[in-house]
Order: C-alpha cells, then structure tokens, then sequence
C-alpha cells in the first residue's frame, strides 16, 4: 500500500502556487512524488539505491543547476541568475557504473574555452596593459618622487584581469556541473518552492516503488500536503493585505496628512 506521504504524479491539489506547479512541470513524469520542508543536507536518505531498489550503502552527488525567474509571472522565460545545489543520494555501485557510462566525460579544454571566450578581449587587453605599465614602472629611476604612484597602474590592470577570470569562472559553473542521466534522473528533486517568509522545501520525483516508500517513512514529519498548502495561501493572503494596507496607510499621511 502506497504511503500517506507519497503523491501520485500527477498532482492536481488546489492553492498551489506558481513555483510549485512551475517545479512540478520541470520534474520526470515518475510515479511518486513528495514535498518536503527541509534543505538537501537535512533529508534523510534510506540505505537504499533510488535507481534499482537494492541495498546499498553508497553515497553518489548530483548537482542540479535551477534559473531563477525575475518575476512570478506565469511562462515567463526571463532569469535573472542561476543557483546550483547538490545533494548526496544513495545509489549501487552498479547504477554508478552505469551513470558513468551514459554521461560523457568532461573535457578540460573545452571547459576553459567554455569559461573563457566571453572575457577574452578584456582579458587580452587588460594583461598587455599590465605588462606595458609594469615594464614603464620598472624603467622609472627610484630617485623620481612619482615612481611609487606610479605602481597605481600595473595594479589596476592585475585588479581588472584577476576580476575577468572570477567573473569568466562564475558565469560558467553551470556548464562545469555533470549532465544527469537517466540513473540519477530516478530520484530527482526541484528547487525551492516556499514563500520568502516559509522554511526551504523541495518536491522529489522518484522511480523505484521501494526507494520511494522508504524514502517517505524516513521523511514522514517533513511531508507537505494538502492542508500545509491551504494554510500557506492563507498566511500569504494575510500578509499582503497588511502590506497593502500599511503602504495605503503611509501614502495617506505623507500626501493627505498636515502640512
């Protein structure tokens, strides 16, 4: 008998929001499904393989990188930056092995041409301007009493390259994080679908019928359900009416108010 904690995919709960309904749409089309509040490291993992159901006391890492909207608006497609989380799932050794045969390998070239053509010119430019400086800076007597402000330049330009090669890093974890496959695609998990002022909580797809009931007896105290979902819009409701009549309150005394 399937657990209490365990949804059937297709989730059709009223008062959901737009995160949850916009993460669910996002996860596999896998049988179970569950919303947990908690972060990644909080869950409890059973020692059993979320791919193929059998023991197992191994711990695989699958990072997932999630684009977070600008706005709420629905089928909104504009993201104003990435986030990566990780988490340490229990896989067999023999589901490992096979993740590792269906993900091609990394390429370290590729990876730093990845990182680095979008700052190359500024990055060009900013070395041979450090060299230049430098070069002059060494040239200059240690007599001359501009010789120690000079050294400004040279350390200016280092700023500006060691900042390009930050920025270049950055701006390319997402294509440094591993692709899934469809072992780690059997336990999959979405991003955080809470509201600012509510506790961390994610929604998991899972595969394997054992795995899954485990996973949900483990997890049991942290299932979000219907009525969590009832009372969230009624929380949300409350405090954007107070927001609202705050702010209409304010804007009455500064622009009605005495003078």
């Amino acid at each position: 008998m399937t657990s209490p904690a365990i949804e059937r995919a297709a989730i059709n709960r009223e008062h959901r929001t737009y995160l949850q309904r916009r993460a669910e749409s996002l996860l596999p089309d896998h049988p179970y499904r569950v919303e947990l509040v908690g972060g990644l490291h909080s869950i409890d993992w059973p020692q059993i393989c979320a791919s193929c159901g059998t023991e197992t006391r191994e711990r695989a890492v699958v990072r997932k990188v999630f684009g977070r909207p600008r706005s709420h608006v629905r089928h909104s497609g504009s993201y104003s930056r990435q986030v990566i989380h990780s988490a340490q799932i229990p896989y067999c050794t023999s589901c490992s092995a096979r993740h590792r045969a269906l993900t091609p390998p990394r390429n370290l070239l590729v990876d730093l041409w990845r990182m680095s053509w979008p700052v190359l010119i500024p990055m060009a430019g900013s070395g041979w301007l450090f060299i230049l400086t430098l070069r002059i800076e060494l040239g200059m007597p240690s007599a001359d009493p501009y010789s120690k402000y000079a050294w400004g330049l040279p350390a200016l330009f280092a700023g500006i390259f060691v900042w390009c090669v930050v920025l270049a890093w950055y701006s390319s974890r997402a294509h440094q994080v591993e692709k899934q496959s469809g072992v780690t695609r059997s336990c999959d998990y979405s991003d955080d679908v809470s509201w600012v002022w509510e506790r961390e909580r994610r929604i998991y797809a899972l595969r394997n019928e054992r795995f899954a009931q485990a996973f949900a007896v483990a997890n049991a105290a942290r299932a979000w359900r219907s009525d969590d979902d009832r009372r969230s819009k009624r929380t949300a409701t409350a405090i954007i009416t107070v927001a609202g009549v705050m702010a209409a309150a304010v804007w009455a005394i500064v622009v009605l108010g005495p003078r």
